[in-house]
């Protein structure tokens, strides 16, 4: 008999605790639904963009932050080593470029020069040539006279043997103007060929100056990668928990923190499927705190999900677990209600925090 009375006293208590679940976890009316939720934001990680050993963490849980402000800084001798011996690379290597500009413009006016002077050279040797071809014109035209006076006796023979003489020496001269002006074309073509050295050294420097745009760019990167030494917010908002101490060697995309905006909080929370069709997108709702609970904060609806899905397991009324819902989303602005005593809706909100959301219809359903 005892035993039957124990255990009708657990079975009552059973059904208490399940019906206070249940009034707990949804209390609605007609017109009003009150679900409870939980308070999410979005987390934004403060990672390193290259990897390093962490010398100083500026952040701790809990902490404001401003965007742009340094929340870690990571050792960067290794990256002002390097600067410094591509800067000197770079001072070497303009050096070397300034010498090289200067031997292409000496070897360029040298060929030049060059060209010019054995243009003028075979000009002359030509124009003597030409001299010669008409000299030895002039002395055969006299030769074949001679001929005709000395056959008949009308000059001497030492005159006859003097214009023959004469005309052999022209003869000789053309040969040597010729050979003169195939010389000035020899020297001519290789003056020209020396044009390939211009092209050569125009080459060479080319290659410098490519090595320097190299050389700039390294630089640049090197002065990159020591701004990414310095860990900075992306935004303003609160550290919510530090992850790494200084001495830690990080990984590229390595994790400093975890932060959040305040103002990017909301309300996640689910709706059960008979009501589903009564709520729309910005649709207004009240967020109730157990801290505050004289002080509603006033929200709307941003998101429904459009697949139903079980109650999830925090809510132990297992009336409730089995019932299928649809996750809603309660965001914050400030075409929102104002929060009554003057507080921003984030300074009464917090990360995990759980509320009881409101929901009013208009009509009856």
């Amino acid at each position: 008999m005892r035993k039957r009375i124990v255990l009708a006293v657990v079975i009552l208590l059973v059904l208490a605790v399940v019906l206070y679940e249940i009034v707990l976890h949804t209390r609605s009316g007609d017109n009003v639904l009150v679900v409870s939720g939980r308070v999410e934001a979005n987390e934004t990680e403060l990672s390193a963009r290259i990897p390093g050993r962490l010398s100083k963490v500026l952040i701790d849980d809990g902490v404001k932050v401003k965007k742009g402000e340094a929340v870690a800084l990571l050792e960067d001798e290794e990256l002002r080593s390097k600067q410094r011996e591509i800067n000197r690379k770079t001072q070497e290597l303009s050096e070397n470029i300034s010498a090289a500009e200067f031997n292409l413009a000496y070897t360029t006016n040298n060929v030049k020069h060059g060209i010019d002077e054995a243009k003028k050279a075979l000009s002359v040797a030509e124009a003597r040539m030409r001299q010669a071809e008409a000299k030895r014109e002039n002395a055969e035209k006299e030769l074949t006279r001679h001929s005709r006076l000395r056959e008949k006796e009308a000059i001497s023979e030492e005159r006859y043997d003097n214009t023959r003489l004469a005309h052999k020496l022209s003869v000789e001269e053309v040969n040597t103007a010729r050979a003169e002006v195939e010389r000035a074309k020899v020297s001519l073509t290789k003056a020209e060929d020396s044009r390939e050295l211009v092209k050569a050294k125009e080459k060479e420097l080319l290659a410098l100056r490519k090595t320097m745009d190299q050389l700039k760019e390294a630089v640049t990167q090197v002065e990159i990668n020591l701004g990414y030494t310095r860990i900075t917010a992306p935004m303003d908002g609160i550290v919510l928990r530090k992850v790494s101490e200084p001495g830690e060697v990080l990984p590229l995309g390595g994790v400093v923190g975890v932060m959040i905006n305040p103002q990017d909080l909301h309300v996640k929370t689910y709706v059960p499927e008979k009501y589903i069709g009564r709520i729309r997108m910005n649709m207004q709702a009240g967020v109730v705190t157990d801290a505050y609970p004289g002080q509603p904060v006033t929200g709307h609806i941003c998101y429904i999900s459009d697949r139903a899905e079980f109650t999830p397991k925090e809510v132990q009324s297992y009336e409730e677990r089995v019932k299928e819902v649809f996750a809603v989303k309660v965001c914050f602005s400030g075409r929102d209600g104002s929060v009554p005593g003057g507080k921003a809706y984030y300074d009464l909100l917090k990360k995990g925090m759980p509320v009881d959301v409101r929901f009013s219809f208009e009509g009856k359903k």
